[in-house]
């Protein structure tokens, strides 16, 4: 051991001498010191060594920096309507990314304020904040601050686990180290700011900023920047969502940081920590008037790419809706099936907080029947009587604490005071007053009698007690009485959907598929199978038509027997009107002509002409398929109506037009359809320009206030279980069904598709094609139109007073003239071989 010390020692003499002197005046002086001090030296030589070869072997096992050249973040799938104009967002994670050049600079202060202070002057590891936060836990024997620099707090997120592990922190220094020397500053706080967590579902600054303050990151001020910097260390109990205390001291903890540092001045530090916190969250949009379209939607990426794409791939979907439309269709359904609810009537409150307080005192001073006996009330001993009022008052205010006044709005309230014609209700904190005027609807339920002025609601008290909780619409406030004006509020028990489609090219524009998807997520447009009933007709006739059948082609409405059959078949209107020609048994949606033209087309082949048109639904193979008893989805019926209006040909809906991926790669486009050719296009053009005729003369009546060209067709059920309207203007084609999801329950007598759906059709037509051109149905070429008498649909030759010009198919005009006498019906009338077959059958 002496003979290695004096070799070591001659050795560094040798070669450094000149910095060795005062080594060797110590070792004259005190050997032993000195040769500790050596031996510690080379110790300390060694350890570094293989503290260094440890470092480097630790750094051969780190991420790869090249992930963060081009980062991938889990970005939500964006669904945009057809106009480019962003509908809703699919995520886990919500994140919005920001460029560096678009970021505040108060935001970037406000972060090295409260968290990195030294970040332009270390190097990704910053060796006095290591000492300082050392010191800190010491004195207090504790982890109490953190020494993470902003860089290491990046390569955490990016490329290593959260786990609390020594081996991990090293990795975090060596990749700090790595990045500082591989990225500039701004690219690592870019980094940071579109990866770190804010709280309230919001990752990344520009989420935040749309989060928390509606506005995008750019547009924040002092306080709002403040606050959200404040955040990343725990947002759990910082956000203001959670708790606006510790977020307000959280924020102003920010703020006096960057006072410290001078990158505010002390009159914008005041200003800003004397004001409040001021939010305007966004709402969530995963239920909005796009709701079942939106669904849709995400069913369909779902199924395609899978639960990933959907939720973190960033996929950009570019929809066929029209975001104005569609909110404009969800208002219409909502407003009709408010309409339809109303006029069956009140169904009553919720209950009665007297009745609640006479239970729960086992009291005798209300009845079911006549209400609060406030006799008996107040014979009650004084202290029974004061626990009685201290139950009540408790109960109300329970009731009404989640109440909210903004016009339009629903509250909940209590009757406290009743008459004739005016209810005083408690609100809360506010009161308000119900007036009979405009509320007559609010008759006791009754399905079995329209609304009419004999059963409209004439006094409150037939529906009203005091104590009575009752759902409530806010209509106006009353500045001079200090009060609220309030109506009557009931949800609707029945539902319904909208489905509207450009006819040429398939482009679905809405889908509205319920009263509220909050409530129901199922889609009456797509998944309910309903009776369309006479809205099914259409598809009858044009079968006629391509049979060489035409509109003045004779049909009998006179009574039917069907043999050995107890089916009796009759009229909406009861009774008959004997030999017409066909357009008005569709016009006026007869029954019986349409009975007696599926005998003669027969069932089989009804059936194959509908899945020529592109029906997929179970059809019945008997007499009443004419009459709309198959059940079959809305999105299905304005399909196969589109064929009228396309020339004859059949279009799929179209939902989405391309998905993108997040780098802008197309992973699917789907172009407009040319359409398959399946029904001739003057058959086309005869059944649309008759069902126009439905509008002008017939059941569609009520759509003629729309002021343009219009076709439709409504539909109603057997007990009016089922409500229809097909409508479609010459760009548009539009289907509503109202009715309730328990196929067994009436709308209500008289409530035909013409008065319960068409008014949702009108509601929404009116504004969507308010921008179109008024155009007229395209009619073919090869169309006719010959003057005929309609009696017997013969040619007019000798001026007739009765005759008009009638539109014919290529072919299909008639010859003979009126005048002509004739031994037999028109050709087009005789009995069928299928009808004759029918009557010796049954």
């Amino acid at each position: 051991m002496k003979n290695y010390y004096f070799r070591v020692k001659a050795l560094l003499v040798e070669k450094t001498a000149p910095y060795w002197a005062w080594f060797l005046a110590l070792e004259r002086r005190k050997p032993k010191r000195a040769a500790l001090l050596l031996t510690m030296g080379w110790f300390t030589l060694v350890g570094t060594a293989l503290l260094l070869i440890f470092l480097y072997i630790l750094s051969l096992t780190l991420p790869s920096l090249e992930q963060l050249e081009r980062p991938q973040y889990d970005l939500p799938t964006q669904v945009y309507d057809r106009n480019g104009r962003l509908v809703t967002e699919f995520y886990t994670k919500r994140r919005v990314l920001i460029p560096y050049k678009q970021v505040p600079p108060q935001m970037i202060q406000a972060l090295l304020a409260i968290e990195d202070s030294r970040f332009y002057y270390h190097f990704g590891v910053d060796p006095i904040r290591i000492i300082k936060a050392l010191i800190v836990d010491v004195a207090h024997l504790s982890f109490v601050q953190g020494a993470s620099t902003l860089t290491q707090q990046t390569a955490k997120m990016f490329l290593l686990s959260t786990e609390k592990k020594l081996i991990r922190k090293i990795k975090e220094l060596l990749l700090a180290v790595q990045m500082e020397m591989r990225f500039t500053k701004k690219e690592i706080l870019e980094l940071y700011l579109n990866k770190t967590y804010f709280g309230h579902g919001s990752y990344g600054l520009e989420a935040a900023a749309q989060g928390y303050f509606s506005k995008s990151a750019g547009d924040l001020n002092l306080q709002e920047v403040a606050l959200l910097a404040g955040l990343p260390q725990a947002p759990s109990r910082w956000a203001p969502t959670s708790s606006k205390k510790n977020a307000l001291r959280r924020r102003n903890l920010v703020l006096a940081a960057m006072y410290k540092e001078n990158f505010i001045t002390k009159v914008e530090y005041l200003e800003a920590k004397s004001s409040p916190i001021r939010l305007k969250l966004n709402k969530n949009q995963d239920a909005n008037e796009a709701s079942y379209y939106t669904e849709h939607i995400r069913q369909y990426i779902l199924d395609q790419y899978g639960m990933e794409q959907l939720y973190q791939g960033g996929l950009q979907v570019y929809t066929e809706m029209d975001l104005e439309q569609q909110v404009a269709a969800q208002m219409a359904l909502v407003a009709g099936l408010d309409a339809h609810d109303r006029r069956q009537g009140y169904r009553g409150p919720m209950g009665n907080l007297w009745e609640e307080v006479n239970l729960a005192m086992d009291q005798e001073f209300f009845a079911e029947e006549t209400g609060l006996n406030q006799a008996r009330f107040d014979a009650l001993p004084a202290e029974e009587k004061q626990h009685a009022e201290h139950l009540y008052s408790s109960k109300l205010k329970e009731l009404t604490q989640a109440n909210h006044f903004t016009i339009g709005g629903q509250v909940t309230g209590v009757v406290s005071e009743l008459s004739a014609t005016k209810a005083l209700v408690e609100l809360g904190p506010h009161q308000g007053t119900i007036y009979l005027r405009g509320m007559e609807w609010a008759r006791p339920v009754d399905y079995e009698h329209p609304l009419s002025w004999k059963t409209k609601l004439r006094d409150l008290r037939k529906i009203l007690k005091v104590g009575d909780v009752i759902e409530l619409s806010v209509d106006d406030y009353l500045p001079s009485a200090q009060a609220f004006s309030l109506a009557l509020y009931q949800r609707p028990k029945a539902n319904g959907a909208l489905f509207s489609m450009e006819p040429f090219s398939g482009g679905v524009r809405v889908l509205s598929g319920g009263y509220d998807f909050r409530e129901s997520e199922f889609n009456r447009a797509t998944q309910s199978r309903r009776q369309p009933g006479s809205s099914f007709k259409p598809i009858l006739y044009s079968l006629a038509f391509q049979e060489g059948y035409t509109r003045v082609t004779p049909l009998e409405d006179t009574p039917l027997v069907i043999k050995g059959s107890d089916w009796r078949p009759g009229n909406f209107s009861k009774g008959f009107k004997g030999r017409m020609p066909l357009k008005e048994a569709l016009i006026h949606s007869k029954n019986i002509p349409t009975i007696r033209l599926s005998m003669s087309l027969t069932p089989e082949r009804i059936i194959e002409h509908a899945r020529k048109l592109g029906m997929k639904a179970e059809l019945p193979d008997d007499l009443t398929i004419g009459l709309g008893t198959a059940s079959v989805t809305l999105a299905e019926m304005v399909k196969t109506y589109a064929i009228f209006l396309n020339g004859g040909k059949l279009v799929y809906p179209r939902y989405i037009r391309k998905v993108t991926t997040r780098d802008g790669k197309v992973l699917e486009e789907n172009l407009a359809q040319e359409g398959e050719q399946v029904l001739d296009p003057d058959v086309a053009f005869l059944t649309t320009i008759t069902l126009r005729d439905a509008v002008l003369y017939g059941t569609g009546v009520r759509a003629r206030a729309l002021g343009r060209p219009v076709a439709g067709k409504t539909g109603t059920t057997n007990n009016y279980t089922d409500a229809w309207f097909m409508g479609m203007v010459p760009q548009l084609m539009t289907g509503v069904y109202m009715g309730f999801d328990d196929n067994h329950k009436t709308l209500g007598e008289l409530e035909t598709g013409s008065r319960t759906a068409l008014p949702v059709w009108l509601n929404y037509m009116q504004s969507a094609v308010a921008n179109y051109p008024i155009e007229p149905f395209r009619q073919p070429d090869s169309i006719q139109m010959v003057k005929v008498v309609p009696s017997t649909g013969l040619l007019d030759c000798e001026g007739n007073p009765t005759a008009y010009f009638e539109y014919f198919a290529a072919g299909t005009a008639p010859v003979a003239c009126h005048e002509q006498e004739i031994d037999d019906l028109p050709p087009e009338a005789e009995p069928s071989a299928g009808e004759a077959a029918y009557d010796e059958e049954l």
